[in-house]
C-alpha cells in the first residue's frame, strides 16, 4: 500500500514537470522567435536606411540643426536614420552633431554652383560651446563672402542660435518671439547639508586654492576664490561673445544688449512686446510669419543640412591609403577622461590609447607625418590622462610633430595631455588651466550605525583595511594626501618641461586657477590664438608638408547601445519625468550623478575642472 502510493505520487510529480518543462520550451521558443523576428526586422531597417533616397542636391541649403554640436559623435547619421523609421521623423534635441562634417558641409556648398543660399532655421539647435560657435560662423562668413545670402529665421532664439544668425544677412523673428541674449551662467549644486543629514564622512584631498572641482561636497555655497576665478574668465568670454555679435551685426553691443535696467525701459515703450522689442533694439531686420518668410523666398527648393551629401570625405586609417599621400592624424578626446571605452561625452582612454598606439605601429605603412590632438575637455582621472600622455610622448619619440588643438575646453586632466606636445593651438574662448590635483573618498560609518549596522575586525596594518564602513585611518589619510602633493609636483613639473617655465611660475599659475584662451597665451600655457585649421596648419608646417590628407580617427562606440537608450528616450515620458526635466539643475544633477560613477581612479587622484563643465 505504501509503495503503491509512492508510486502515485511519483507519477503526479513527473506529470508536473513534464507541463512546467513544456511550459518553458514554449516559453524558450516564443522568446527565440521574437529575437529572430526582431533580428530581421533590424537588418531589413538597416538596409532600408542605407538606401540613400535621391534628393535634389540644389537650391537654398537649410541649416536646421537638431540638439547640439559636439568635436566628434561616436554614432553616424545612421542611428538616427534607423530611428526615424521606426518613430517617424520626430525633432530629437539630443542629437549629437559632428562640427567638423557641419563645417564641410558648409564649406562644400560654398564653392557648389547649385547651392544659391542659406536659411538657418535653429529652434531645435540646443547648443554649443563658444569656441565651436565661432568656428562654424567663420565658414557662415566664407559662403556670404562668396556672394550667396544667408538668412535666419525663428521663434525664440538662445544665446547660440542668436550667435549663428548673427551671421546672417536678414534676421526674421515671428511676432510672438523673442531674442533671450543676457549673459552667461555657470552655476553648481552643492551637497555638503546633504551629506551631513546622510551622515556621510567625505574625506577630501586636495592641492590648489582654486581647485573648487571638490566644492560642492564640502560647502553649500562658492568660496570667494572659486567665484573671483569664475568672474574674470566668464566675463571675459562674455565680452568676447558680445564683440562678435556686436561686428556681425554692425551695431553697438550696448544696444544689442543694454543693461537691463535700460532694457526694461525699452521693453516698457513697446508694450512688453519682445519682438518688438528685438526689431527697435536692431536684434532682427524683420518680424514675418512663416508663410510670410517662405514667400519671400519665393518658394526656392530648399535641402536639409542632413540631406546635403558630402561629395568627398578624407580619408581613415580603416581603409587603404591609395593616394599614399602624407596623412596628419586627428584623433579625439572629447568629454571626461576616464579609463575604459569611449561613450558619449566620456574619452576612455584605453581607446584613445589604442588609436595612437595603432597610428605608432604603422607610421611607416600608412606615411602618417604629423598629430593633431583634438582636446575638449574638463579632465578626469590622473592615471587615464597619463596613459594618453605617455603614448603621445612615445610617437614623439619617432620624431612625429603633435600638435593640440584645444577646443571649447581643455582644462586640468585636459592640460595634462597636452603637455606632451610640440606645440599647442587654443581659442581665445577654449577654457583651460585648472592645473591642480584633488581626491574624494566618502565612507559611511555614521550612516550605518545610524541604522544600527557596524563593521569590525582584524588587520595587520592601517594601512590594509579599505572598508567603506569604518572612517578612514590616519595613516590612510596621511598616505592620500602625500600622494595627492606627489601627484601636483608632477603635473606642474610636466608643464614646466613643455612650456619652459619655472616650477614656481607654474605654481603661480596653477592652485586651480582656471583661464581663458586669449589669457593662457599671454601666461604661456598656449603657443597660439586660433582654430582647428590653424591646428592643421601648423602640423603641416612642422612636417614640411605642402600636400596632404586628413585622417580622421573616429571613435569606437557600441552603436546597439546608442539606438537603445536613444529609443527610451524618444519614448512617451510620465508627467513627473517631464516636470523633473524642465528643473533648472536637472542635467547638471544627472551630470554629477555619472561624473562620479565614472571616477575609478585606482589611487583615487582626479584632475578635473568641475566649475569649466557648465556653462550657459
Amino acid at each position: 500500500m505504501k509503495g503503491s502510493f509512492i508510486m502515485s505520487a511519483l507519477s503526479v510529480i513527473k506529470s508536473i514537470w513534464k507541463v512546467i518543462n513544456l511550459i518553458r520550451e514554449i516559453f524558450l521558443n516564443l522568446i527565440f522567435l521574437i529575437i529572430i523576428i526582431l533580428t530581421f526586422s533590424v537588418i531589413a531597417l538597416v538596409k532600408e536606411t542605407q538606401k540613400q533616397e535621391i534628393i535634389p542636391q540644389y537650391g537654398t541649403l537649410v541649416l536646421d540643426i537638431e540638439g547640439v554640436v559636439v568635436d566628434n559623435t561616436l554614432y553616424g547619421d545612421e542611428i538616427y536614420a534607423l530611428q526615424s523609421k521606426i518613430y517617424g521623423k520626430k525633432v530629437n534635441t539630443s542629437r549629437e552633431n559632428s562640427l567638423f562634417e557641419l563645417t564641410q558641409k558648409i564649406a562644400q556648398a560654398t564653392a557648389d554652383p547649385k547651392i544659391t543660399s542659406m536659411v538657418l532655421k535653429l529652434d531645435h539647435f540646443v547648443g554649443a560651446d563658444v569656441s565651436s560657435l565661432q568656428y562654424i560662423g567663420k565658414y557662415l562668413t566664407k559662403f556670404s563672402k562668396a556672394n550667396k545670402p544667408i538668412y535666419a529665421y525663428g521663434s525664440n532664439f538662445n544665446q547660440s542660435q542668436y550667435y549663428l544668425a548673427s551671421y546672417a544677412d536678414k534676421i526674421y523673428l515671428t511676432p510672438l518671439g523673442s531674442v533671450n541674449v543676457y549673459g552667461l551662467a555657470t552655476n553648481n549644486l552643492y551637497y555638503k547639508t546633504l551629506l551631513d543629514n546622510l551622515k556621510i564622512n567625505t574625506h577630501v584631498f586636495r592641492v590648489g586654492t582654486y581647485k573648487s572641482a571638490i566644492e560642492p561636497f564640502i560647502r553649500d555655497d562658492m568660496s570667494e576664490e572659486a567665484k573671483s576665478n569664475t568672474t574674470r574668465w566668464l566675463t571675459l568670454m562674455w565680452n568676447n561673445y558680445l564683440q562678435d555679435i556686436s561686428t556681425q551685426r554692425k551695431k553697438a553691443d550696448t544696444q544689442l544688449v543694454p543693461t537691463p535696467e535700460t532694457m526694461l525701459t525699452n521693453l516698457k515703450v513697446a508694450n512688453g512686446n519682445m519682438a518688438q522689442y528685438a526689431m527697435s533694439n536692431g536684434l532682427v531686420d524683420e518680424i514675418a510669419s512663416s508663410y510670410q518668410f517662405e514667400s519671400e523666398l519665393n518658394q526656392q527648393h530648399q535641402i536639409s543640412i542632413y540631406d546635403y551629401q558630402l561629395k568627398s570625405k578624407d580619408t581613415n586609417l580603416d581603409s587603404d591609403n591609395g593616394s599614399n599621400k602624407p596623412l596628419i592624424a586627428v584623433v579625439f578626446v572629447n568629454g571626461t577622461i576616464t579609463d575604459g571605452e569611449n561613450s558619449s561625452n566620456i574619452a576612455g582612454s584605453q581607446d584613445i590609447v589604442e588609436q595612437l598606439r595603432k597610428i605608432r605601429k604603422n607610421l611607416n605603412k600608412h606615411n602618417t607625418q604629423a598629430i593633431v590632438l583634438r582636446v575638449n575637455s574638463p579632465g578626469g582621472s590622473v592615471d587615464a590622462s597619463e596613459a594618453i600622455r605617455s603614448e603621445l610622448e612615445a610617437l614623439r619619440d619617432y620624431q612625429i610633430p603633435v600638435v593640440i588643438s584645444m577646443g571649447g575646453m581643455a582644462a586640468s586632466g585636459g592640460y595634462w595631455i597636452s603637455t606632451a606636445s610640440d606645440y599647442i593651438v587654443a581659442s581665445p574662448n577654449t577654457i583651460t588651466g585648472s592645473i591642480g590635483i584633488f581626491g574624494i573618498i566618502p565612507t559611511f560609518e555614521k550612516s550605518l550605525s545610524h541604522i544600527g549596522v557596524y563593521s569590525d575586525g582584524v588587520t595587520t596594518s592601517p594601512l590594509a583595511s579599505n572598508n567603506f564602513a569604518q572612517d578612514l585611518p590616519t595613516e590612510m589619510n596621511q598616505l592620500i594626501q602625500l600622494n595627492i602633493d606627489s601627484g601636483y609636483q608632477t603635473f606642474i613639473s610636466l608643464v614646466s618641461k613643455a612650456r619652459n617655465m619655472t616650477t614656481e611660475q607654474v605654481d603661480k599659475i596653477g592652485q586651480g586657477q582656471v583661464w581663458l584662451g586669449s589669457e593662457a597665451s599671454k601666461i604661456g600655457l598656449v603657443d597660439k590664438l586660433g582654430d582647428f585649421d590653424d591646428a592643421i596648419e601648423t602640423a603641416a608646417t612642422l612636417a614640411n608638408l605642402t600636400d596632404y590628407e586628413i585622417d580622421w580617427q573616429k571613435p569606437k562606440g557600441n552603436w546597439f547601445n546608442a539606438f537603445y537608450s536613444n529609443m527610451i528616450a524618444m519614448l512617451p515620458k510620465s508627467t513627473a519625468e517631464i516636470f523633473f526635466e524642465q528643473l533648472p539643475e536637472a542635467k547638471q544633477l544627472k551630470q554629477h550623478v555619472s561624473l562620479w560613477n565614472k571616477f575609478n581612479d585606482p589611487q583615487n587622484r582626479y584632475i578635473y575642472c568641475l566649475n569649466c563643465a557648465d556653462v550657459r
